[in-house]
């Protein structure tokens, strides 16, 4: 599967150790990332919840000897009901992980054995999931799930047959001790005389945000292996998506692992571990003590003394 062995989830994200059942050290790339301002999803958050609703609506218009039962049913449980509409962006968004974790982890498996994984072992990955991650709870069809899979895995070969990678390394985890910080890749491959950083992406489209994940592998001091060992970390000429859309087919897209990228991606490490609570300090009895609480602050006390 696609979980990194020194990896965990934790209420700031998922975080690395970097030997096994050592302490949590570095937040992943993914996490770093992720403290960029995404103001656009509130929108879309709000136009997910006004569906469901909308869709409960509906139900109702489309049963109406059940919608007095149904009405009494909601007005008991207001704080219920709002839950579930609250719910629907969050559910939609697990629902679209897994799959992405699904696609990834039957083409992890084809990139490590070489051999294309058959509809029987799709399933059997998608049941692991089911039983072991609570994933694919409202699919109704698994060979539907299945055949989605089979979409995106047609793209793959297609990417393979096209391109020729020669997979060095998969599923592989990295680590910057400067920076602090640790993720996975997908795969680290040689086209041509190239070697990359890989990714696979199953979303809607490939954002540019991606190229701070892309630029963080890039800018990896390590190799870090799932017993704690490190290995030199190759050269990366850069990194790029391999983009398998719901319609099929695939798309390689390059992406930028400059310097300004990377800076970004810095900035973002130090917001990270920014702690705002600690900012607020003791209310001050007077001026004085005022003064003297900003000076300790701001190192002020030392250069006065």
């Amino acid at each position: 599967m696609t979980t990194p062995s020194l990896s965990a989830d934790t209420p700031r994200g998922r975080m690395y150790r970097l030997e096994p059942d050592g302490p949590l050290m570095y937040p992943s790339i993914t996490t770093v990332a992720g403290m960029r301002a995404k103001d656009f999803l509130q929108g879309w958050y709000a136009t997910m919840a006004s569906k469901r609703a909308l869709d409960m609506y509906a139900w109702l218009d489309r049963n109406p000897d059940r919608a007095a039962a149904e009405i009494s049913r909601v007005a008991r449980d207001r704080w219920g009901t709002q839950k579930r509409i609250a719910a629907a962006a969050p559910e939609y968004t697990r629902t679209a992980s897994d799959f992405g974790t699904l696609v990834h982890a039957v083409c992890e498996d084809w990139g490590r054995s070489g051999a294309r994984p058959d509809p029987a072992h799709i399933g059997e990955i998608a049941e692991q999931m089911r039983s072991g991650q609570g994933a694919f709870a409202a699919e109704k069809d698994p060979q539907a799930l299945i055949a989605r899979a089979q979409v995106r895995l047609d793209g793959y070969a297609r990417f393979l047959d096209e391109y020729q990678p020669d997979f060095l390394e998969v599923e592989q985890t990295v680590v910057n001790h400067t920076v602090g910080y640790a993720g996975t890749t997908d795969a680290i491959v040689r086209i041509g005389n190239t070697v990359l950083s890989a990714d696979i992406k199953t979303s809607k489209k490939v954002r540019g945000d991606y190229a701070l994940q892309g630029v963080a592998v890039c800018r990896a001091e390590l190799l870090l292996d799932g017993d704690g060992s490190t290995r030199e970390m190759p050269d990366l000429t850069g990194a790029f998506v391999i983009h398998l859309p719901e319609a099929g087919g695939y798309q390689a897209v390059p992406l930028r692992t400059g310097d300004a990228e990377f800076e970004v991606f810095r900035s973002l490490r130090a917001a990270w571990s920014f702690e705002p609570d600690e900012c607020a300090l003791e209310p001050a009895a007077g001026p004085k003590e005022l003064l003297l609480s900003l000076l300790r602050s701001k190192g002020g006390i030392d250069a006065l003394s």
